[in-house]
């Protein structure tokens, strides 16, 4: 049903362009997640070795000389054991008018912002695809418009958002959950509606080896406060989690400075709205070492920390006092083959995130994917203050070969 929905909108898209002048492209993807342990809760599926399918085509047209341009990305994918896992979206529907002093885009689309490689502190404007990956990589299309204005005092960005996303939770079968599980259907708004309109504004400017960003969001905040539902009155444990989203604002500074093989990153915020006004940041360095070994392996050694001072009334989060330490291998050949694996600790608990991640292609069309995340000392007699306590069962492998076209 998914993928006839992905191609009827397609199908529709060539009904009123001129085939000659779009752009195809995209990839489909089989992954193959095995789990080290068994679930940790008897209402989650115990398949170890989990299969899914995604596919992601993309289409694009020029009109006007390349002033105009029409962007299309629909999202699928199908997953074996969770049903919100199993879902549908629309990554980019939009126009783009680009002149030499301005660009608008309107529709829906993606804004990525931030530097660091633990955590995407500063990266507010779309919702996090929590289901697709838990990293926060992955994001939900957001409906905006979008104008950038470059000048010589900086890129000046101004973005407004009519409608709000809800962030996507594994199901209670599923893996990788929250205890309770996150009743993602049964959100709710303090102050406001997903129609209220948010907007972003952003200045950025190059100077020399330095790359600075400062933003300011006023709107729906993108992490929402999970509060208990007791379903079975308030002296039994509660049987899920509801999503409430409250209106904030928040600054942020992201910059980063190259200096030889060096390169150091900064991303900070302070935010209002979800308790008292709280302020958080990740900073860190990363160094290069070229040609290892006199070969043509790059070897980059990352680290990072990371400090968040909201309290009980903000969303929750695991990063309020961390340490990241990574490695990445880039091995600089024709297939493009790269590694990067990194753990970051929790000071206080020892809790871990583990991610190891490699790539390489095979030939032109084809490529493979490894990706393997575990976690440790997480305690299982918190759930209400640890919030990876539903993770601690839910190491995994996961096998990714995908066909691009």
């Amino acid at each position: 049903m998914l993928l006839r929905i992905m191609f009827a909108i397609l199908g529709m898209i060539v009904g009123v362009t001129h085939i000659q002048a779009a752009e195809w492209s995209g990839f489909a993807a089989i992954d193959l997640r095995a789990y080290v342990k068994a679930p940790a809760f008897p209402e989650q599926n115990n398949l170890l070795f989990v299969p899914s399918g995604m596919i992601q085509p993309e289409f694009r047209h020029e009109w006007n000389g390349g002033i105009d341009r029409l962007t299309v990305i629909p999202f699928a994918r199908v997953d074996a054991i969770d049903e919100n896992r199993t879902h549908f979206d629309i990554r980019e529907f939009n126009w783009l008018r680009q002149t030499q002093n301005w660009s608008l885009r309107a529709g829906v689309g993606r804004v990525f912002w931030g530097v660091t490689e633990s955590r995407h502190l500063v990266d507010i404007v779309n919702q996090i695809d929590f289901v697709e990956n838990i990293n926060g990589e992955e994001k939900l299309g957001q409906p905006m418009l979008n104008l950038n204005i470059p000048s010589t005092y900086g890129n000046f960005n101004f973005i407004l958002m009519p409608y709000f996303r809800d962030r996507t939770f594994s199901s209670p079968g599923g893996r990788l959950r929250f205890v309770p599980p996150v009743d993602q259907n049964a959100s709710e708004f303090s102050d406001a509606s997903r129609w209220h309109p948010d907007w972003a504004v952003r200045w950025s400017r190059t100077f020399g080896n330095v790359d600075i960003g400062i933003a300011h969001f006023m709107g729906i905040g993108r992490e929402p406060r999970l509060l208990p539902r007791f379903d079975n009155g308030p002296n039994v444990a509660p049987t899920a989690l509801i999503p409430i989203y409250d209106l904030i604002q928040q600054t942020s500074l992201d910059a980063q400075a190259s200096l030889g093989n060096w390169l150091f990153k900064l991303e900070s915020i302070t935010r209002s709205g979800q308790g008292k006004r709280f302020a958080a940041v990740v900073a860190g360095v990363e160094y290069t070492h070229y040609g290892l070994l006199n070969s043509d392996i790059d070897l980059g050694l990352l680290a990072e920390y990371l400090y968040d001072g909201r309290d009980r009334m903000a969303p929750p989060t695991p990063f309020n006092n961390d340490v990241y330490f990574g490695v990445r291998l880039a091995f600089n050949d024709t297939q493009n083959s790269q590694i990067l694996a990194g753990v970051t600790t929790d000071v206080e608990t020892q809790a871990k995130i583990g991610t190891i991640t490699a790539s390489r292609r095979i030939g032109e069309k084809w490529k493979i994917e490894l990706e393997s995340r575990f976690f440790s000392h997480i305690a299982s007699d918190r759930p209400a203050t640890e919030i990876l306590t539903g993770y601690r069962q839910d190491d995994y492998i996961q096998f990714r070969i995908a066909r691009y076209f």
